[in-house]
């Protein structure tokens, strides 16, 4: 109430004015465009200029004393206490460079602009100086390895593929995990894969509840916001120009092998011995140790290094009291398939700012951008990275078919499964496409009603459009040449979101205290669009348009479409005290009201309380430069789909059958976060952050079977609780700084453990693709760690032949069996026959499915390094991931089509060589076993860029006429280190499910290196 009092407290009569000048230096000379303000006065502030001279103009009486305040980017802010006489005061600053970042202002979670050195929650920070050696080719890959508690994972290699994100531990057991993203104030839902990150001036990262409050019930995820480039940083009267060109090449990491061996009969001239019916003839041994007639390299054939190209244009101008960006790029990344494109992307920015008196700002900004994807015909199974797991080695995919037409499809062999197919004719006949295009924009009006009040109002939106297109003509012929129909798929989709928000902040000093409060409403309005049509059939080859279908009853059209309207409304009150800047409480209120509640549970409240302590305040501590002690506690939700509250309906033969029951009670899940930790800064070239965070998501929203009784198959309820627990360590270090040279090194580490705390409904298995039940492996019951497998276990060891036979899973003694080559126990006298098999291991309740396999990791560590010495710099991200198990059905499913190399025998002695009756055992009938289990361990060379810049009097020399001139090498995923045996370790499964909890290699595009060479000019 005192908050909420001060706010609407009536201002004093307005005091002379007063003008505060002075110089900024630092090293002896001037520092150009440096801000001074006073932080007590919002507005009163100005830049210095090229002499480091400033001049402030502000409502300060005779004989009172005002902080002045002097920051610049890269340097550590410092602040004088002066009296006003004879209207006018002078503050003089030296500032020193703050190598580490240690003092950021942030405004993510917060009241009002904050240093990080006074936050009582952690906030991460990401600025253009870190993203540009390496520029993601996503808006928010560059935080990968910048901050600690944010994992990033590529749920696909395809190129322009966004990445998922997770902050900290989990919070719903079968959405994503992806936080709240806002891009200059504009609340967006649609793909980050748009976003280039050039445009980026800095990222600010809160990780859950305990900070996110202030977002209510679509923060439990935590929240990035980006802040784009706007021109405000230059100094005055400066225009800024520049051009940026990246060329180079993608490669595949590695090749993974297929069996190249078989256990069929041969000729004496090699070829394949046949029956009367065409058929191979089996060995009799059943073993796997024939070469082929002749071998061809299907890798190389499939996947072939392509092209990676990005040219950008950026030009900034600050003049007087406006500011203006625009910037330009364009972007090809060919992946590294064959026949396809790729991804294409042209993206336009523009954003301005006015002071339009010194009490009224404008700020305006729009993006517009277009994409092209074309790509294989999708990913998981019988999509082309599963053919080409399942051929055999002696087939030319190259070769044209029967009719001369070019990739014959004909790849299947006598004996084989129709798994497999030929890449190469899908990509060459199929057109699989989606474009993209996406218009942004915002308007933000800041008005300084009073010396310590302040309002602003917003308007924001984000518009997208998808239009995605899978074509397959008349005529396609699969794998056994069987000739199709053809099919074509068409699909427009928009989304339509718009937020709104005014707020009031003031600002005012009341002896030792200041206080900062804001009251702020929110208003989103989305509508999400979708128009689809499938035929089945075409009557005209080659024409990719409905025109060419058949129409009748026996190629009905499939046409689809639906409309959603979400509107949300919100209120929040927060409010900040500071005790002589070294004790921070912070506290907020916040109303939620959304159409995606259930109706009758339109409104939920969150709420946080903060505090923070700088102990060096107080306390001479030896070698100490800043020790703080910070704890938050605070509440964040989850909305429900659009669907999930109301009665659904399928058409079945025409007559409508209930599917999901509603539910009008239907809440929105909520995480409610301790986080607790320091922040020390030591011997002034080190830093050290440790953060625990203890988060439970309760009424997680899940769909459930229900009572036949209802008529109904299912129904969203809130039916559990998540718990996650995590442990954050961020380290800075200078380890080096001379005249020339400078070395910087940040560590970021975490570790996080989850646990299904309870669970209202029976368990149950779930997997990374909720249309596909193949991947159903993850068990979700009360008591048990969040992403586990379950499955069967293979005996392997003495002590589990024993309780096996005890538990009445195996007949005899431990006698009548021996372990055989390869660590597995086998019936001894079976072993070394075509009878052997691997034996399953029973659980103590006569069980043969149980945990196999746990995705956590240990920990993820992740080393960020920069080095200059003169005109060169080094800097590298290097990402490790320990433990983690990954379920690898790229070697299941092969397994099944005898493909996977394990079953190849040739160079082993003869009496150790098993039958392909053994290894179809660990198919398991497709259920998941440990055979297929592997550590997901891996060291990774992320980032990695060398450039040099010119120096000026060489580039006057040449002629280039550029201010700077940049010449460099750049790599992104250059070196992996890891003994998975998948292409590559950082897996997703199909689907674009949580790619955390469910790490499942299911046949998708690989993760690539890419290698370029960077030229960049500055005028």
């Amino acid at each position: 109430m005192f908050a909420l009092a001060t706010l609407l407290l009536t201002s004093s009569a307005l005091a002379a004015q007063s003008t505060i000048s002075g110089r900024v230096t630092t090293g002896g000379g001037p520092l150009e465009n440096a801000l001074v303000a006073l932080p007590e006065l919002p507005g009163a502030s100005a830049r210095t200029d090229a002499q480091g001279n400033y001049r402030i103009v502000a409502n300060v009486p005779d004989g009172q004393s005002v902080i002045v305040l002097a920051r610049a980017v890269g340097y550590k802010p410092s602040r004088i206490t002066i009296t006003i006489s004879g209207r006018a005061g002078t503050a003089n600053f030296q500032l020193e460079r703050d190598v580490l970042n240690l003092d950021q202002m942030v405004v993510t979670g917060t009241s009002d602009a904050i240093s990080t050195r006074k936050t009582a929650f952690s906030v991460g920070v990401v600025d253009a100086a870190q993203l540009k050696e390496v520029p993601a080719t996503s808006a928010l890959g560059g935080i990968n390895g910048r901050v600690a508690g944010a994992t990033v994972s590529a749920p696909s290699g395809a190129p322009g593929t966004a990445p998922a994100i997770r902050l900290r531990g989990a919070t719903s057991l079968t959405g994503r995990q992806d936080p709240l993203v806002i891009i200059d104030g504009t609340i967006t839902r649609i793909s980050l894969a748009d976003i280039n990150s050039e445009d980026i001036e800095r990222i600010e990262v809160i990780k859950g509840a305990a900070a996110s409050s202030l977002y209510g019930s679509d923060a439990a995820n935590g929240v990035i916001q980006i802040f784009t480039k706007s021109g405000r940083q230059l100094s005055e009267g400066r225009t800024e120009i520049t051009v940026r060109n990246e060329f180079g090449q993608n490669a595949i990491r590695r090749t993974i092998p297929n069996n190249m061996s078989h256990a069929f009969q041969l000729n004496p001239d090699g070829s394949f011995r046949l029956d009367g019916s065409g058929n191979r003839i089996p060995e009799a041994d059943g073993i796997s140790d024939n070469p082929y007639p002749e071998y061809f390299n299907q890798l190389e054939q499939v996947y072939s290094p392509g092209t990676f190209m990005t040219n950008y244009i950026s030009v900034g101008q600050r003049r007087g009291n406006a500011s203006i960006n625009a910037s330009f790029q364009n972007s090809r990344d060919q992946g590294v398939l064959n026949l396809v494109d790729g991804f294409t992307r042209r993206n336009f920015r523009v954003n301005a700012s006015v002071a339009l008196s010194d009490r009224l700002d404008f700020q305006t900004g729009a993006f517009f951008g277009t994409s092209t994807a074309d790509n294989t015909d999708g990913e998981g199974a019988g999509s082309a990275f599963f053919g080409l797991r399942m051929l055999e080695p002696n087939i030319d995919l190259e070769r044209d078919g029967a009719n001369g037409e070019p990739y014959d499809p004909r790849v299947r062999q006598p004996g084989r499964t129709g798994n497999v197919s030929n890449p190469l004719y899908t990509a060459y006949l199929t057109d699989n496409t989606i474009d993209r295009t996406r218009f942004t924009g915002f308007g933000k009006v800041n008005f300084r009603v009073l010396d310590w009040l302040t309002a602003e109002a917003n308007a924001n939106f984000d518009t997208g459009n998808n239009r995605s297109k899978n074509f397959t003509p008349l005529g396609f012929t699969n794998s056994s040449g069987n000739v199709d129909d053809g099919s074509l798929f068409m699909a427009s989709s928009e989304t339509r979101a718009y937020n709104l928000g005014a707020s009031l902040t003031s600002v005012r000093r009341f002896g030792d205290f200041t206080n900062t409060t804001k009251a702020a409403w929110v208003y989103e309005d989305q509508r999400n669009l979708q128009l689809t049509v499938f035929a089945p059939s075409f009557q005209v080859p080659r024409v990719p348009e409905f025109s060419g279908i058949v129409r009748g009853p026996s190629a009905p059209v499939a046409p689809g479409s639906f409309t959603q309207d979400i509107r949300n409304n919100n209120v929040f009150l927060v409010s900040t005290f500071d005790y002589k800047e070294k004790l921070i409480v912070d506290g907020l209120v916040r109303q939620d009201q959304s159409s995606l509640f259930g109706k009758d549970q339109r409104s939920a409240i969150y709420g946080r309380g903060s505090i923070a302590y700088r102990v060096s305040e107080d306390f001479t501590l030896p070698g100490v430069d800043e020790f703080k002690l910070r704890a938050s506690f605070g509440t964040a939700g989850l909305r429900p789909v659009y669907d999930a509250q109301y009665e659904q309906f399928a058409l079945v033969g025409g007559v409508p059958v209930k599917v999901t029951l509603g539910n009008p009670n239907l809440r929105p899940a909520q995480s409610r976060e301790t986080e607790v930790g320091f922040n020390i800064d030591f011997l002034r070239n080190y830093t050290l952050e440790y953060s625990y965070s203890d988060k439970l998501t309760t009424d997680q929203i899940l769909q459930v079977p229900v009572s036949a009784v209802t008529g109904y198959q299912n129904q969203w309820l809130n039916a559990g609780s998540l718990k996650a627990i995590t442990h954050e360590i961020a380290v800075g270090a200078v380890l080096m700084q001379t005249q020339n040279f400078f070395w910087r090194l940040n560590i970021a580490a975490d570790r996080t453990r989850q646990t299904v705390e309870s669970l209202n409904v029976a368990p149950f298995l779930v997997g990374p693709d909720p249309t596909d039940d193949n991947t159903a492996i993850f068990r979700i019951a009360p008591g048990e760690t969040f992403g586990v497998v379950y499955g069967s276990r293979w005996i392997r060891t003495p002590q589990e032949l024993q309780q096996t036979i005890a538990r009445g899973g195996l007949t005899g003694t431990a006698a009548d069996y021996v372990r055989n080559e390869e660590g597995y126990f086998v019936r001894a006298s079976q072993w070394r026959t075509s009878a052997e098999v691997p034996l399953r291991y029973v659980d103590e309740n006569g069980s043969n499915v149980m945990q196999i396999a746990d995705v956590n990791p240990d920990f993820n560590l992740a080393f960020n390094t920069q080095a200059t010495w003169k005109g060169l710099s080094i800097s590298a991200v290097v990402n490790w991931v320990q433990g983690g198990d990954i379920y690898n059905y790229t070697r299941q499913w092969p397994i099944f089509d005898l493909r996977d190399p394990v079953i190849d025998q040739r160079g082993k002695p003869e009496v150790e060589k098993k039958p392909v009756g053994y290894y179809s055992a660990f198919y398991n009938n497709f259920d998941p076993s440990t055979f297929f289990v592997e550590d997901g361990s891996y060291i990774r060379l992320r980032e990695l860029a060398i450039n040099y810049s010119l120096p000026s009097a060489l580039t006057e020399r040449v002629g280039l006429g550029g201010r700077t001139v940049r010449l460099g090498l750049v790599g992104r995923n250059l070196l992996t280190f890891t003994n998975y045996s998948g292409y590559d370790p950082e897996v997703a499964g199909p689907g674009g499910g949580n790619p955390f909890a469910y790490r499942v290699d299911y046949f998708t595009y690989p993760v690539f290196r890419t290698l370029t060479a960077m030229v960049e000019i500055g005028f």
